[in-house]
């Protein structure tokens, strides 16, 4: 029989709730959260990495007669020697081989232009913030799963294949990718709103004016010297904190004006309608037709006399056991009754009396699906005849069960809804990014060293034990990219996502 992965509790066949903690087992991703309080940029920050990636390779232009060069001359001591993996794309970025360069001529190479945009530039020291934003997301979203990706994060970037692209490129030359598209989105965005006249809110603006201060009380924080100290410690050599604040002027601005224009453009209830309709086969295909639903539903559970969680699943109880729980369970039911017949009333009842994990939650079990719980807890939940405010008395193999129906959802509005304003998302930066085509210098991009094996590994032990004891985010001491959590709310904004503005404050 398989095991809660929260609580190591025997899960009932048929079901990925635990009856013991009421947690999901269903399988998903962990998020590794990276240090103290930056649990929330962690999680946020992989959106913006998909949208570079979505968009990787589109529009670049080669500019360079010299891309074939081998390598860059020299490498600082810290390094392992780069080697040149078997390039099969010799017309583009991927020809290089490498370009990690010593510390020094990174440094040197500051204000040298690498790529355009229009009549904007990104410098080289500008793209140390891009390039590294790129690698840190992907470890704060993967950590413990790099190396099932096929990342050796003990050997540098640009000597491994990377199998997650579609063509034949190192890591490095992959990040790289996303990190000039990903300066591109939020550039051609940022343009488009200064353009418009767009201008942040205050709040936001207060924000941003705020960062390099509280990058440094960040790095006071932590034991740095001083901001620039985290931020070499985090982005390697070559940029500075005018970088950092530039960093933050495209993601505020780009990512805010493209949310405030994909909001205008939010779709109406029959635009969902007609867009699942256009797509139903497809959707069905999938598993999902009008008829799918989850369902919210409350429950107070009431185990038989002298059950316990350790032992509902393995001892045989006596009739009178189980006599006694369905009294119990009857006598709370009339006391429910007795009252106004709230959710609020039942969701106390369960706080007090249920023996279920999700007691302190009152009893609350949010988006189940159909087949998700027991037998006869999914038959009374998913009852075609079931409304809101039902409730009633229901046993199973744990004991009895009072039941509160709280609501349902078709799955398939909500599908459709998320698909819809994702493709009016995609095509709405399609058409502005048409207006930005972007040229890239690859021959003069120089990148800095940044150890990440010591990073990756502590990240890794902690999505580890994340998985092992709660589904609630571990505040550890994994430094996954420190500055990552001083522009949380911008991190926030940055998914080029649709949703209320309100929301992304």
């Amino acid at each position: 029989m398989a095991k809660c992965k929260f609580c190591q509790a025997e899960l009932p066949e048929g079901t990925t709730i635990c009856p013991d903690c009421g947690k999901d087992n269903k399988e998903e991703k962990k998020m590794t959260p990276g240090k103290t309080a930056l649990v929330i940029a962690a999680v946020v920050v992989l959106a913006a990495l998909v949208v570079a990636l979505i968009y990787a390779g589109m529009g670049v232009t080669v500019t360079s007669e010299e891309q074939t060069d081998a390598s860059v001359e020299t490498v600082t001591e810290t390094e392992a020697p780069a080697t040149i993996p078997a390039d099969g794309n010799p017309d583009d970025e991927t020809a290089k081989g490498t370009y990690t360069a010593a510390d020094a001529d990174v440094i040197a190479a500051k204000d040298t232009v690498v790529a355009r945009v229009g009549d904007y530039t990104l410098t080289n020291s500008q793209l140390q913030m891009f390039y590294w934003t790129e690698v840190r997301n992907f470890l704060s979203s993967y950590g413990a799963y790099a190396s099932m990706l096929g990342m050796d994060t003990t050997k540098p970037l640009d000597v491994q294949t990377c199998a997650m692209a579609d063509y034949p490129c190192t890591w490095q030359q992959f990040f790289l990718a996303s990190a000039l598209n990903s300066w591109r989105n939020y550039q051609a965005t940022a343009a488009e709103a200064e353009k418009a006249g767009y201008q942040l809110d205050a709040e936001m603006q207060a924000q941003l004016d705020a960062a390099v201060e509280n990058l440094e009380q960040t790095a006071e924080m932590y034991g740095f010297e001083n901001a620039e100290a985290l931020l070499l410690s985090d982005v390697g050599p070559g940029a500075d904190l005018e970088d950092y604040q530039h960093f933050l002027n495209l993601y505020y601005t780009g990512s805010m004006y493209f949310s405030d224009l994909c909001e205008k453009d939010a779709p109406t209830d029959q635009e969902v309608e007609d867009y699942f309709t256009a797509n139903e086969e497809t959707y069905a295909s999938n598993g999902l037709t009008r008829d799918t639903k989850t369902v919210d539903v409350r429950h107070v559970l009431i185990m038989p006399e002298g059950a316990t969680s350790e032992n509902i699943r393995t001892d045989t109880f006596e009739d009178a056991a189980w006599e006694a729980s369905r009294q119990k369970a009857e006598e709370l039911l009339k006391q429910f009754e007795q009252g106004d017949k709230s959710e609020e009333s039942f969701a106390e009842l369960a706080k007090t009396h249920s023996q279920d994990g999700s007691a302190s939650n009152g009893g609350l079990y949010s988006g189940v699906q159909e087949g998700q719980m027991v037998e006869a807890f999914n038959d009374w939940c998913f009852d075609d005849i079931r409304q809101p405010g039902d409730y009633g008395l229901v046993k199973t193999e744990f004991g009895y069960h009072l039941m509160f129906f709280v609501d349902s959802q078709p799955v398939w509005k909500e599908s459709a809804k998320s698909d819809l304003i994702s493709a009016r998302a995609n095509e709405a930066l399609s058409g502005i990014l048409e207006q930005y085509p972007m040229e890239a210098e690859f021959d003069k991009i120089l990148l800095g060293f940044v150890d990440l094996n010591a990073e990756a590994e502590e990240a890794a032990t902690q999505t580890q034990s994340q998985a092992q004891s709660a589904a609630e985010p571990v505040e550890g001491d994994s430094n996954v990219w420190i500055i990552a959590g001083v522009s949380a709310a911008l991190l926030a904004a940055a998914a080029f996502v649709f949703r209320r503005k309100e929301e992304a404050i």
